[in-house]
């Protein structure tokens, strides 16, 4: 479990290393008004699979997006895709990964302290709870991806 964190952890900095360009339709949030420290830390990630990174930095050209995105209690984000997988990170509140499985619509929670690898390439949206969340997203798609997030319809199961 040790050596896939490790592993994980490998490819998001050779990710970001390699692949550090960030599309330009992409606003920035100014650094010097992010305060310094971690954002996250001791985050359970001993389930992530890592292969999904291996298939988005094809021939060591990625390009890496983060986010903080905080949800509204009771609120659901639009059914969309990723060109990529992405590094999902849970640090306030409840936030539930909704997707199609085997012909049934499922939700899995978590919760802060919590997180998974959204492989990519299928179509979900994230619901909230009544506490809302707030969540640390990194995004490794790509080069020339023209963007981190897709608009889809939602799946048959969950229509």
């Amino acid at each position: 479990m040790r050596l896939r964190w490790i592993l994980a952890a490998a490819a998001a900095a050779l990710a970001i290393g390699v692949g550090g360009a960030v599309a330009t339709h992409v606003s920035e949030v100014d650094p010097a008004t992010v305060p310094v420290g971690f954002l996250a830390a001791h985050n359970d990630v001993s389930s992530f699979n890592i292969s999904p990174f291996a298939r988005a930095v094809k021939s060591h050209r990625a390009d890496v997006f983060v986010w903080h995105n905080r949800a509204a209690p009771e609120s659901a984000l639009p059914w969309h895709t990723h060109p990529g997988p992405a590094i999902v990170t849970v640090v306030r509140g409840s936030l539930g990964f909704q997707r199609e499985v085997e012909g049934e619509c499922v939700t899995t929670w978590y919760t802060a302290g919590t997180g998974f690898v959204d492989s990519g390439r299928h179509v979900h949206r994230v619901i909230t709870r009544a506490d809302g969340f707030d969540a640390y997203i990194t995004f490794v798609v790509p080069s020339g991806t023209p963007n981190q997030t897709l608009l889809a319809d939602p799946p048959e199961a969950c229509s």
